[in-house]
């Protein structure tokens, strides 16, 4: 019996594994003739449709009993395998976002970067050049340079990599980078939050002046530690609602 309903079946599945088909990967945009499977990954659908059962506005296709695109001649996956007015549909308009999202990134890139009112670099490549030169020949940086916490942070993880506790050599200063621990427990109090804030020592190996840069940061995250502690249940305006204690 089983056998005979089985010799049914693949007889009426026949003409749709027969047909020929004209296909294409949404992945690479390759389109080629081919036939379905009787066995692979990418279930074909057979045009029945229902709503999500949890996302709105989606749709979900059932499929065709053992009825399966064949792989992409050029990825050799089935997975992007579709009819290829579809799959081309779907490869054009994700290689338009990309598009986008290029031309998007090289205006934003050829703006000019400005890190302090007296740190402005042409663009973004202007500004990154700059920050590999200092890496490797320090002496170049500028007295501005020098006094921007934020831009001396940049040029320290341009050369060494890692965070704080490190020294540089700048002509006649040493540039000594510390960091204060801004870290604090989460509500439950299970998590470190918070970050590490660096600041930095210059002196003057000639006259022996000390400047420190980035201490104003720095003294913020000591007055919150002063006012709330260093677990966040502490501070009324961080505890998303939750009773204080």
């Amino acid at each position: 019996m089983i056998e005979q309903l089985q010799k049914i079946k693949d007889a009426m599945m026949q003409p749709i594994y027969e047909k020929r088909r004209h296909l294409g990967c949404e992945f690479c945009g390759t389109t080629f003739y081919g036939h379905y499977q009787k066995t692979g990954l990418n279930n074909v659908p057979n045009g029945k449709e229902s709503p999500h059962p949890t996302k709105k506005g989606w749709i979900t296709a059932h499929t065709y009993d053992d009825v399966f695109y064949p792989d992409c001649p050029s990825c050799l996956y089935p997975l992007g395998v579709r009819e290829a007015k579809e799959a081309l549909a779907v490869y054009n308009h994700h290689k338009e976002k990309e598009r986008q999202k290029t031309e998007r990134q090289a205006k934003k890139d050829a703006k000019p970067v400005k890190v302090s009112a007296r740190l402005t670099y042409p663009n973004k490549k202007a500004y990154e050049d700059r920050l590999n030169l200092l890496a490797k020949e320090p002496d170049q940086m500028t007295k501005h340079e020098m006094m921007c916490d934020y831009f001396l942070d940049k040029v320290f993880w341009k050369k060494f990599k890692r965070g704080g506790r490190l020294m540089m050599q700048v002509r006649n200063f040493t540039i000594e980078k510390m960091l204060h621990d801004g870290r604090y427990k989460s509500n439950s109090g299970k998590s470190t939050m918070g970050y590490c804030t660096p600041f930095f020592i210059i002196t003057n190996i000639i006259t022996g002046k000390v400047r420190r840069i980035g201490v104003d940061a720095v003294r913020q995250h000591i007055e919150l530690e002063e006012k709330y502690g260093k677990n966040r249940r502490n501070d009324p305006k961080r505890n998303f609602g939750l009773p204080n204690g």
